[in-house]
């Protein structure tokens, strides 16, 4: 699988370096990307790197308190969200904590905090599910526990070899700002898969996280929901995803097995260009996933092959 590691600055660099020698020894199937060493001599270096984008399957981005804003990186940052959706893009934060994020686009992506062995952990864990050949995930913990202190005192080097001042105190009233349209998204998120499941007479869902549904209640007379309903609205949702919020116009439930997907013009494109990912999503889950336009007309069809 390649993983393309985006970076900006010298520091975000080093440690882009660092992952890319670090994680192959998570998982051998991993081929990650770092301009500063994987474009040769000679080579056309946007090209190459238009190339990687597209080509690859998961996307690191190296923040630092300094370059969080940089062009390159927001650049580099919104072109692997289009290649690959969010589910799959995770910044890197070197010398800051996720509170530290400023009101950016990398705010939209979970964050790992290269500090914490948890969240590298967590971060490696992803990485690996979504490799062709996975690594039994006990094994996987051995090698990462091994391996982890050779990133760590790396990270910790780079760190201490770039001073920075402390960073400032964000507003509160900005915080609060964050906050309260992180919860009118969860709000339009219930409620449009709500829309999705409520056809089947079933029950009210809450997405807890990507790819999770857990009940928060039940409709009159339903004591439990089914669990094709289940896996039909988990499908729903990781396909909002991959398409994007504010590109899809609605879902409904075509008959048992199958989601129709109505989208603007923009969410067509950018369902078609997350074809692999859907075709995926169709079979894993025996789903079928229809993409139409917003007057109804089917454009795409991943049948659960």
């Amino acid at each position: 699988m390649q993983i393309f590691i985006s970076w900006s600055g010298d520091m975000a660099k080093q440690c882009a370096e660092a992952l890319r020698d670090w994680l192959p020894y998570m998982n051998q199937a991993i081929t990650p990307f770092v301009s500063s060493q994987d474009i040769s001599k000679g080579e056309r270096g946007l090209s190459k790197i238009a190339d990687q984008l597209q080509e690859c399957s998961f996307g690191i981005v190296c923040v630092t308190r300094e370059n969080q804003s940089a062009p390159w990186i927001n650049f580099e940052s919104g072109a692997l969200s289009r290649e690959l959706g969010e589910s799959f893009l995770i910044p890197f934060l070197i010398d800051m904590q996720v509170k530290d994020l400023s009101s950016g686009p990398l705010t939209q992506f979970q964050a790992t905090d290269s500090s914490s062995k948890a969240d590298v952990w967590a971060m490696v864990k992803a990485i690996n599910e979504k490799c062709d050949a996975t690594v039994e995930p006990e094994r996987l913990r051995k090698t990462f526990d091994r391996w982890w202190q050779d990133l760590e005192s790396q990270l910790s080097s780079i760190r201490e070899g770039h001073p920075t001042a402390d960073a400032p105190q964000r507003d509160v009233a900005e915080i609060l700002e964050e906050l309260v349209k992180l919860v009118r998204d969860q709000h339009a998120r219930i409620g449009s898969l709500e829309r999705v499941v409520g056809t089947s007479g079933a029950t009210h869902y809450t997405i807890n996280d990507p790819g999770e549904v857990r009940i928060s209640g039940q409709l009159e007379g339903v004591s439990t929901p089914s669990s094709d309903a289940l896996r039909i609205a988990r499908v729903a949702d990781m396909a909002r995803d991959l398409i994007g919020y504010e590109h899809v116009e609605r879902i409904k439930r075509d008959i048992a097995n199958s989601v129709v997907i109505h989208c603007t013009d923009e969410g067509v494109v950018r369902a078609r260009a997350a074809r692999n990912q859907l075709r995926d999503l169709a079979a894993t889950y025996s789903v079928a996933i229809d993409i139409c336009t917003v007057k109804g007309k089917r454009v795409d069809g991943h049948p659960p092959f």
